[in-house]
This record gives C-alpha cells, structure tokens and sequence, in this order.
C-alpha cells in the first residue's frame, strides 16, 4: 500500500473524473461552512497568523492546518451533498480533499492535487471492499474510518513522504481511525469528517517525525480483522490497488439531492409520481421496497431537525409530493417543520426485501419502488433502477454548475450566475501546472461584498 502510494500514476480517465469530485466537494464544503453546527466547531479554533497558517473561507481569517483540515471535513459533510462510492459505503472525496487543502504546500500544482486525491480515495475504498459490508453493519461509519486511511495516504503523497514514513503513516492512521452510524442525524456525523481530515495530518506528521508503528497493521489480529468484527484477517486476492483507479471504473456517485445516498432512488420515483399530477394531498399511504440493508442508515422515521431529515424516508417521500422537488431548501428547519408534513410521516413505510446479498454495490444498484395509495382507492406505482448521480445516470454538466451556483449562493447570498460559472470553469482547468491557491482564492473572494 505504502508502494502504490508513492508510485501511482492515475491514468487520464483518473484524473478527469478527481477533478469533478474536487469541484463537487469544494462546492459543498464552502455551502456546509455556513451552518450552525460548523459554525460552533468554527468557534473552537484558534485563529493563526502564522506564515504557514491556511485560510477560513468562512471568517475570511487564517487557521492552523490541522484545525483548518476539521473545518474543512465537517463542512464538506455536514449537508450529506458530497460524492459516494457504494463499494465500500461511504463518502471518498470528502475527507480526503479537506486533508489535501488544508496540508498542501502553497505552491501545490493542480496535478499535485489531483494526483493526492486518486491516491488517497483509492486507499480508502479498497481498503473498505477488503472489509466488506460487515464493517458497516456492524455500526462504523465508514467515511470516517476508512476517511482517516485515506486522507493519510494523500497527505503522505501530497507532501513527498518516501516509503517509510509512508508506511508508518499508514501504520500510525490504522489506529487513529474512529466513527459510529448511530450519530447519524447529529453533527458528529460530519465532524466524522473533519477529525478524519485532521488525522491524516497528525499521523503523516508524526511518521516525518520518526515516530515508529507496525510494518504489517492490515494483517493477522490487525486492522482488518478488527474493523470486520473477526469476518476477515486476509486481502482479498480480487481487491487491488490502481487497476483500475476506482474513481475510473466504476467511478463515485455524484449527488443530485443533498441528503443520505440510500434516500436518493425513492426521492427520484416520488417525484416522477409528483411529476404525473400527484400530490401529497392525493396519498393515503406509501410503501417504499428496498433492497435489504438499504434501511440502515435512515434512522429517523419523524424527523425533528433538518440533520434528521437527511436520514428519513418518510420526510424524503413527503416532501417529494408536497413540493416536487429536493435540493437544499428542502433541509432548512423550516421546511422539516411543516405541519402538514409532520402530519404524513407515519403514512409512510419503508420494507427491505429479504434474500438479497448485502454487498454495498448491491444495497447502491438495486431498484427502489414507491407504491402509493391514492384517496379514490387506486395505486400508483414508480420505480427507480438506477441510482441518479451513479455513472449510469450521471450528472450532466449544466445540473453540475446548477449544483455549484446553489452552493455558492449558501456559501455567498446572491452569487451571480456569472461568478459562479466562471469559478466553475477554473475548477474544470485544475489538471495543469497553475498553483491550486489562485483557484481557491477566487472562491474565497465570493465572499467579500465587491463582487
């Protein structure tokens, strides 16, 4: 692992498809900043004057870098808007970019960059299809646990760590890795995240330091068996690094609706009902058939508060109907607070089929179906095959800068569409020798009054 992450080269189809991950990231994590929750961790930090300090994007202050990494990764998280990958369950890109741009050298290239990201992903998600969906079945949330290996590895290779103090970082980050589901619908969720972020600069920090840690911690009684509940102590043969690239085939799900992943297939086929003339008004009852352990992470069946809502089936079909459409005014509180939605939640059920394997690609790719019960007694049937966002439904490049305009507009109040293309034409000219900063300094001026 320490080989491939100091050697890798991502091919072309690599680089093209980390470049959309960083712009859908980046647009997500400067709209996540403005919430309360990141708000108060913001509070926390201690503000730097320091030559090596990185900014906060926010606040227009400078931060230390591994408290920077923290803002970065909760923000990046918090509106549950960032990328997928259902091999391994969990969000790639987040962790691993926050830990990118807050240890990246200020004259860091966009290939650097990049370079850094399909390394640092690649770890974390292979690492996940070794574990199995036993790792989180059993209660882990994996984008912070398999965050912290990753940003660890694109750290070690952002910064020109060698092969030592590559391993030892590995090594070091193997222990450090941490999250639980059951904060789902809380703000440690995303603050997952952000101490994932953080992590990957102390361990590779504490490798360059000389600090001294297992040769072998994926093996025997290792990470491995650990993270797995005892189901697995070997690497699977099938499992490898790099060929391909998992961000090139089968690639990340880029998100159309701000909220958990598993609600994505049941809010395209409600609203392909809302689509046909049905309104919520209409419904009696829904029955929502899912793939067996597509239930898992929607843990609140009556949502009080905009973060429970990202994890709730009932208010995903609800407000689908009432409103016909998802996007991120669909998880202010003010919307999750409507009585008349309140009201229908327990009209709504969600059912797992039963038999089914519980692979993640499988509980990501199988169908969802909505069935409503209509008031004059009839049925009314949708049914979504393919996940919207996945690269078999992609995000087409205008609902992408639609993303990045809706984002910016919740990071900066009344971005004009103009400043908001043309930021988003930078970032699709990220794969070249132009340093990462002057890109990032453009976004961080969106916030100032002059534009």
């Amino acid at each position: 692992m320490a080989q491939f992450v100091v050697s890798a080269k991502p091919s072309g189809i690599a680089r093209t498809r980390a470049v959309s991950s960083i712009i859908d990231t980046m647009a997500v994590m400067l709209a996540g900043g403005t919430e309360p929750a990141v708000g108060r961790l913001a509070a926390t930090l201690q503000r730097s004057e320091n030559a090596d300090a990185v900014r906060d994007f926010w606040s227009g202050g400078m931060l230390r870098r591994d408290d920077a990494a923290r803002l970065y990764g909760m923000a990046s998280h918090v509106l549950d808007y960032d990328d997928v990958s259902m091999l391994a369950i969990c969000h790639p890109t987040a962790p691993v970019l926050a830990a990118c741009l807050a240890a990246m050298p200020h004259d860091t290239t966009g290939r650097d960059l990049i370079d850094a990201v399909c390394v640092g992903t690649e770890v974390l998600i292979r690492t996940g299809e070794a574990l199995g969906f036993r790792h989180y079945d059993l209660g882990f949330h994996a984008t912070g646990t398999l965050g912290t290996l990753g940003a660890a590895a694109a750290v070690a290779r952002l910064t020109g760590q060698d092969h030592a103090s590559t391993t030892a970082s590995l090594a070091i980050a193997a222990s450090m890795s941490s999250g639980l589901r059951r904060n789902f619908g809380t703000p440690v969720k995303s603050l997952h995240v952000g101490l994932a972020a953080e992590s990957g600069l102390r361990v590779v920090a504490l490798a360059a330091a000389g600090v001294e840690a297992s040769r072998e911690p994926f093996e025997t009684n290792g990470f491995l068996n650990a993270f797995s509940g005892g189901h697995t102590d070997t690497w699977p043969g099938d499992v490898t690094l790099g060929t391909p690239f998992v961000i090139e085939t089968p690639g990340f799900e880029l998100k159309r609706y701000p909220c958990c992943y598993m609600l994505h297939r049941m809010i395209h086929a409600s609203l392909s009902l809302q689509a046909q003339g049905i309104t919520l008004d209409d419904m009696v009852s829904a029955r929502v058939d899912m793939p067996a352990g597509g239930t898992r992470p929607l843990i609140h069946p009556r949502p009080t508060t905009a973060l429970e809502a990202l994890f709730s089936g009932p208010y995903a079909v609800v407000a689908s109907l009432a409103d016909g459409r998802i996007n991120l005014a669909s998880f202010t509180q003010a919307a999750v607070d409507r009585p008349a939605l309140r009201a229908r939640f327990g009209d709504v059920e969600l059912v797992e089929r039963q038999g089914q394997s519980q692979r993640g690609g499988d509980v990501g790719s199988a169908p969802v179906t909505v069935t409503l019960t209509l008031r004059d007694g009839s049925t009314a049937e949708a049914t979504c095959t393919t996940s919207p966002g996945s690269p078999e439904d992609p995000i087409l490049p205008d609902d992408h800068l639609d993303k990045w305009h809706d984002c910016l507009s919740r990071f900066r109040p009344g971005t004009p569409r103009s400043a908001a293309r043309a930021t988003f034409e930078a970032g699709l000219a990220l794969d070249s020798d132009m340093p990462v900063d002057a890109w990032l300094a453009d976004l961080a001026a969106l916030k100032r009054d002059d534009i």
